[in-house]
């Protein structure tokens, strides 16, 4: 894994060992940040089941203003630590490891309120429509919120969200989504 953009091009990330995280492709993080460009830049992101930090480490090469790391596993959030330490970012970084509703809680607390949101659950595992109600608190009119999940995932329309597009990369797909006016 590496980061393909920006200031910290072609530097590696550290990945856990074994199968208790999926990072996410090159392929497919190539396509997410070709897809969004250089929006991307003074926009504070939300890297939500943050793995390895690798979707908010590319944000942040590429301009982002802040990155709010959540992830529940201990052993993932000392990648994450050990990711961003490695790496030596200079803007914001927040790395916070909780259970995603509870973070949503705890972050809405702080007041926090961000542009691009990235989700990459564990597969079956969390219930995506009570993730996006708990969410909605984070957003604003413009914010962006992409799920990574199967392709052959059913995503159900969501009250306050509409799906703009979704991309298939092999056997995962990215859902962009938008907040309904």
């Amino acid at each position: 894994m590496r980061i393909i953009a920006g200031t910290h091009k072609s530097r590696t990330l550290y990945s856990l060992v074994g199968d208790s995280t999926r990072p996410t492709l090159d392929k497919v993080k190539e396509a997410l940040f070709g897809k969004i460009g250089p929006w991307i830049k003074d926009k504070h992101v939300l890297d939500l089941f943050a793995g390895s930090g690798n979707i908010g480490c590319e944000a942040l090469s590429r301009g982002a203003a802040s990155c709010t790391f959540v992830e529940g596993s201990q052993a993932a959030m000392n990648i994450v630590k050990k990711n961003l330490e490695s790496l030596n970012f200079k803007q914001a970084v927040y790395p916070y490891r909780m259970d995603a509703f509870q973070a949503c809680r705890y972050l809405k607390n702080k007041g926090q309120i961000y542009d691009l949101i990235y989700l990459d659950p564990p597969y079956g595992k969390i219930e995506i429509d009570k993730l996006l109600s708990a969410l909605l608190i984070l957003t604003h009119a413009d914010s962006l919120i992409v799920l990574e999940h199967p392709k052959d995932f059913a995503y159900h329309e969501h009250e306050a969200y509409t799906l703009d597009k979704k991309m298939d990369y092999g056997s995962v797909a990215l859902f962009y989504l938008r907040r309904k006016p």
